[in-house]
């Protein structure tokens, strides 16, 4: 499914380094490129007017600073995660089905590992005749944003831990 069916005004073509932007004013400027860590932006800046500085987004910084962890690096009940929850993991296949090795050992220390994690966000059931729930994304094998099932994002990504973040924060 295109993420636009659910976030009309966020279609970008992916680039792995276009991603996130340093101000509100640079996420209405008609964004054409973007990665992961873009959409995670756009998410609560569209759906929450909540702006995300670069440093809450970059990894590993924005893992360790913003938000709470409901599950760090442990196994994940997703049936008690809500709409918004961002999902931290790894890469597992790359868009040719190849298998790669991205678990923590392949890394030389703890923070590379989580650098080169995948972001999404967290988006549940979005309609009653559809039993799926999805995760929205911007990923390299669909060129741009989608929102995928749940299982098709775990047969790509490991996920390994999830953080909500409080929309009390102080917004724009």
């Amino acid at each position: 499914m295109k993420a636009e069916s659910l976030f009309p005004a966020d279609t970008f073509t992916y680039a792995y380094l276009a991603g996130p932007v340093s101000t509100p004013a640079a996420l209405n400027t008609g964004i054409t490129e973007g990665n992961c860590r873009l959409a995670l932006q756009l998410y609560f800046y569209r759906q929450h007017n909540l702006f995300l500085g670069r440093d809450e987004i970059y990894l590993p910084g924005g893992y360790k600073t913003i938000g709470d962890f409901i599950y760090k690096e442990e196994m994940i009940d997703f049936s008690l995660l809500i709409r918004g929850d961002i999902v931290y993991a790894q890469n597992q296949r790359n868009k040719y089905e190849a298998l790669v090795e991205r678990g923590q050992d392949n890394f030389p220390d703890y923070d590379t590992w989580v650098y080169h994690f995948h972001s999404g966000i967290y988006i549940g059931k979005i309609s009653p005749q559809d039993d799926n729930e999805y995760i929205y994304h911007a990923t390299s094998i669909d060129n741009g944003p989608a929102l995928w099932p749940l299982d098709k994002f775990t047969h790509y990504y490991l996920p390994i831990s999830i953080k909500r973040i409080s929309l009390k924060l102080t917004k724009l």
